[in-house]
């Protein structure tokens, strides 16, 4: 139902329990984006590591990036809705906790509703993360439009990726 969204959560869960070691916390687009702290990392094989600060800094390949305010304001509004699909993860996994309690309660006295509840809660929540993820792919577009060094980034996020995670989010 919520296919590619969990698979990565799945996975970020599964490496968190498995290796306790320095693991983001939130990966997106098969780790093209990881969330670490305050620093949104963009991982591509045909370019340098970039950095993206809360601040609203950019770091390519350890060297500070010059940009003009309002790219500083557009940097910090993709750290922004990366963090935002990090607390909506935080949110679905509870949310998912509380689904089940309810379940097994459920189950023992037949009642269907909590399931349902529950179901419309994760729903909407899938909903927000493709909001977010439309947001990403907007500022992805303007900084790329306006900065040659975020160039090479600017495919992280495509329009599909957007369209499959409303798709996805709608059954």
């Amino acid at each position: 139902m919520y296919g590619k969204l969990f698979k990565t959560l799945a996975i970020a869960a599964l490496t968190c329990t498995v290796a306790a070691c320095d693991v983001p916390d939130t990966i997106m687009e098969n780790g093209a984006i990881t969330l670490k702290g305050d620093a949104v990392t963009l991982h591509l094989i045909s370019a340098p590591r970039a950095v993206i600060h809360a601040d609203g800094s950019f770091v390519v390949d350890g060297k500070s990036i010059a940009i003009t305010p309002a790219e500083r304001s557009l940097f910090s509004q993709y750290y922004e809705s990366v963090h935002a699909v990090y607390e909506t993860g935080i949110a679905m996994g509870k949310a998912g906790a509380v689904m089940a309690a309810k379940a097994v309660t459920a189950a023992s006295s037949s009642s269907g509703n909590a399931a349902t509840n529950g179901s419309d809660r994760m729903a909407n929540l899938s909903q927000d993360i493709c909001k977010d993820t439309a947001a990403i792919k907007a500022v992805q577009d303007q900084l790329a439009a306006q900065l040659d060094a975020f160039k090479p980034y600017a495919s992280i996020v495509s329009a599909s990726d957007v369209k499959d995670c409303a798709s996805d989010a709608k059954s």
